[in-house]
């Protein structure tokens, strides 16, 4: 069976859907067999994007799956498994991942109150949670510039919580590759390949 790693967050605009999509296909640039499976039924965005990616003729480098679509055939010779979760899911679903997920990776910008709403999931996570899962925040949307991403992160660290050291930068490119329904990898600006090199790091440090 796959490892099971759940993309989930307490705020919106962390990019969550572009982090679930762009790991995934770092996992399957690295030659692992990489999936992808969108739960997210009122907004859709892993699998809007995977079908701009068809239109335009350059499909993502994994299959997307709705949750009804998985079958246990489907997973069993997958080595990762990422779960794009709802927005702002229902506390009650938030715990169940503990329970189907072996990561539950926490997405959140540096700014004081996505902080806040961060440290309030992964508490929450620590006290109701059960099963398998473990809980790990990874730093999103940081300023290309400044220390403000490393310092954000050593707060966490020095508050017990489990960060990720890789900073996920922000770029425009994300949005321009999300527009054309691509990765970040694929863009001829140097930048773009920067935000790749980061997402890599950050799929070398999970897997």
């Amino acid at each position: 069976m796959p490892t099971v790693i759940a993309v989930t967050s307490e705020k919106g605009g962390v990019g969550k859907s572009t982090l679930a999509v762009h790991l995934t296909a770092a996992f399957a640039g690295r030659g692992l067999n990489a999936a992808l499976i969108d739960e997210d039924g009122r907004v859709g965005s892993s699998r809007r994007w995977a079908q701009r990616a068809e239109q335009v003729g350059q499909p993502l480098p994994f299959p997307v799956y709705e949750p009804d679509d998985v079958k246990p055939r489907k997973l069993a010779d997958l080595d990762v498994l990422v779960i794009d979760t709802e927005g702002r899911p229902k506390r009650r679903d938030q715990r169940a991942l503990a329970g189907r997920a072996d990561l539950i990776l926490v997405p959140s910008g540096p700014s004081p109150l996505e902080l806040e709403a961060t440290l309030d999931l992964v508490d929450y996570l620590h006290e109701h949670g059960s099963g398998r899962g473990a809980c790990r925040v990874v730093l999103t949307r940081v300023p290309a510039v400044g220390q403000g991403g490393e310092a954000a992160r050593e707060d966490l660290r020095d508050g017990g919580v489990t960060v990720c050291n890789t900073l996920i930068r922000q770029y425009a490119a994300y949005t321009r590759a999300a527009e054309q329904g691509g990765l970040v990898r694929d863009l001829p600006d140097p930048r773009a390949q920067a935000a790749w090199g980061d997402v890599l790091a950050l799929s070398r440090e999970l897997q």
